[in-house]
């Protein structure tokens, strides 16, 4: 169910872009997205994510676990992402 929710999450989020490339992992209570590519530039980047409940968490390493359906949470995200 985590897979699946956050692998629809990463569809929407980068569907306009086709530089991305990345692999999924999982463990009994984490799925960690691992980025190689972003826009175009080669990078190492992890992202985990939790579920709780119902609700798919992302962890921000700036920010901390943000629920990914709640308002405008996906900006932490992107934020982390995106920064050098």
């Amino acid at each position: 169910m985590l897979k699946e929710q956050v692998i629809q999450f990463l569809n929407l989020q980068l569907s306009d872009f086709t530089n991305f490339r990345y692999e999924i992992e999982e463990d009994k209570e984490f799925l960690y997205v691992n980025f190689n590519e972003v826009l175009g530039e080669q990078i190492e980047k992890e992202a985990a994510f939790k579920l709780i409940g119902d609700i798919v968490y992302y962890h921000s390493i700036s920010f901390g676990w943000k629920a990914l359906n709640k308002g405008s949470n996906n900006k932490f995200f992107w934020i982390d992402l995106v920064k050098k």
